[in-house]
């Protein structure tokens, strides 16, 4: 898939700032030196002046951390050369889930203009590691899933919209100005409902009818699935709502963002109609992690991973005997194992064995960014062609 033309390499970036102008040249000594003093002064300032407009263009630039390079990726495709973009977990062999933050870390969060975190209790060391920097003020969370949270669920029970800087779930019809973001954005909220029951595929048939109601989405803590980068109507909206946060920061730039954020949205728009489209319904799957569930579930997928597998999954535990007597014989038992070898254990390994041994297909997704993928786009297209591929095998 073709990059956007108004991209850049984050790690090339094309420094802008204003030239600082210096005054004092050399005094006269004698007018028969005056040519070669001129001459001599005019180089001096140039050099001087280059090296200001060097330090005054790294000065320029919007500094933005985030904490895995799936949000690096989608934020560099809409800020392009104005800004210094980093992610802090940019290497598919380490797990985000267990990550322990470095001093350097530390610092690059402490000069950092912008903040982006996942949330939802998912890279809660860059959440910490923001409060004990005092950089709460610049953090802005795709959820608001965090501990502290949670108590005021029944006030945005009452008030489902609530202030603009919490930015809720997303209504029926993604009406509505893009909020004003306030310290510690949180771009979208927790709290819808989980997506495996019959209510969530009637919705998904809906979906895949045009509407773009997005509700049967749970996100967050509590066993709920926090990879909501693979939930592509989330992520059409959160580039939209980013643009707008970097627009307040950076107006000069504003048309730039909005323009790039369009162009973004528009085909993470036209791959979740291509992914909706897939003929899916009354396929089943089991996920080893639920980390791409939400495209699976979108295509019409029925999820029959038990909600406690994954739980201890999710705390980064060891399964009970138990429970890994019933993968193992729901992984006999599917149309398709789902797998992801960023987080193997000796437990998946059996999982994924049992499929194999019993002729069921093995698809796999990865967390972050896989390296061979060039962004975003390219790597959910890839994710798509995967399903697309699965669905023609004459073996299902």
């Amino acid at each position: 898939m073709s990059a956007l033309s108004s991209r850049t390499s984050p790690d090339e970036p094309i420094r802008q700032g204003l030239l600082r102008r210096h005054r004092g040249l050399l005094p006269w000594a004698a007018i028969g030196a005056a040519a070669t003093l001129m001459g001599t002064s005019c180089g001096d300032q140039n050099e001087e002046t280059s090296a200001a407009s060097g330090t005054a263009e790294v000065d320029a630039q919007l500094s933005v951390v985030a904490s895995i390079d799936v949000y690096a990726n989608l934020a560099a495709q809409i800020a392009g050369d104005t800004a210094e973009i980093e992610a802090i977990v940019d290497n598919p062999a380490i797990d985000p889930h267990s990550y322990e933050a470095s001093p350097q870390d530390r610092l690059r969060i402490e000069q950092a203009d912008v903040l982006i975190a996942n949330g939802g209790g998912y890279d809660t060391f860059l959440s910490t590691l923001a409060e004990s920097a005092d950089k709460d003020d610049v953090l802005i969370q795709v959820l608001s899933g965090s501990e502290d949270e949670e108590d005021h669920d029944d006030e945005d029970t009452d008030d489902a919209h609530g202030p603009v800087e919490d930015h809720a779930e997303h209504d029926d019809s993604h009406d509505g100005e893009a909020p004003a973001h306030d310290s510690t954005d949180s771009i979208h909220e927790e709290g819808r409902s989980g997506h495996s029951d019959e209510e969530n595929h009637d919705e998904d048939a809906e979906h895949r009818e045009g509407e773009d109601d997005h509700s049967g989405h749970g996100h967050g803590e509590d066993g709920e699935n926090e990879h909501v980068w693979y939930d592509l109507a989330l992520m059409s909206e959160f580039v939209t709502d980013l643009a707008d946060h970097l627009a307040e920061i950076s107006p000069e730039n504003a048309e730039l963002y909005s323009d790039n954020a369009e162009t973004l949205a528009a085909e993470i728009d036209t791959l979740n109609e291509r992914n909706r489209s897939l003929e899916a319904s009354g396929m089943t799957f089991m996920t080893t992690e639920p980390v791409s569930t939400y495209l699976l579930s979108d295509a019409g997928f029925e999820d029959q991973t038990d909600a406690d597998f994954l739980a201890a999954i999710e705390h980064g535990d060891d399964v009970s005997p138990r429970l890994l007597q019933d993968a193992l014989a729901t992984a006999e038992d599917i149309d398709v194992l789902v797998y992801n070898e960023q987080t193997e254990t000796n437990q998946s390994q059996q999982i994924r064995q049992a499929a194999e041994e019993a002729g069921v297909p093995v698809v796999e997704f990865s967390e972050t960014l896989p390296e061979e993928a060039e962004d975003y786009l390219d790597w959910m297209d890839t994710n798509i062609n995967q399903l697309e591929e699965l669905l023609s095998s004459p073996s299902l």
